[in-house]
């Protein structure tokens, strides 16, 4: 169920945000209303996502790497770092705790 909620969650964010980005093509002047309330899509489609891949099948967090790389890149985004950098260091953290301890 949870993998199947997961890829329409997805492809609908991924097809809002495509029409978006047409949109923004062909209309230059969006209101100011629209882009502030679609600033936060990404941020909310990458909490989803973190969300899904922590929990288990029963709705239970699994305790894996995946908890301390969530706690460095949310340390990061709660520093102001750019987003891009606080996904690639969440998943250094990640590679680097599955290469010491061989998971």
């Amino acid at each position: 169920m949870a993998g199947s909620l997961a890829l329409a969650l997805i492809l609908g964010l991924a097809g809002l945000t495509f029409a978006m980005k047409a949109t923004g093509a062909l209309l230059p002047n969006i209101p100011a209303a629209v882009t502030a309330r679609t600033a936060g899509l990404a941020p909310a489609l990458l909490a989803a996502l973190v969300a899904i891949e922590l929990t288990g099948p029963n709705g239970v967090i699994q305790f894996d790497v995946k908890i301390p790389a969530v706690i460095v890149a949310a340390g990061l985004a709660a520093l102001r770092v750019p987003f891009i950098v606080c996904v690639f260091a969440g998943a250094f953290v990640a590679a680097l705790l599955r290469a010491a301890f061989h998971l």
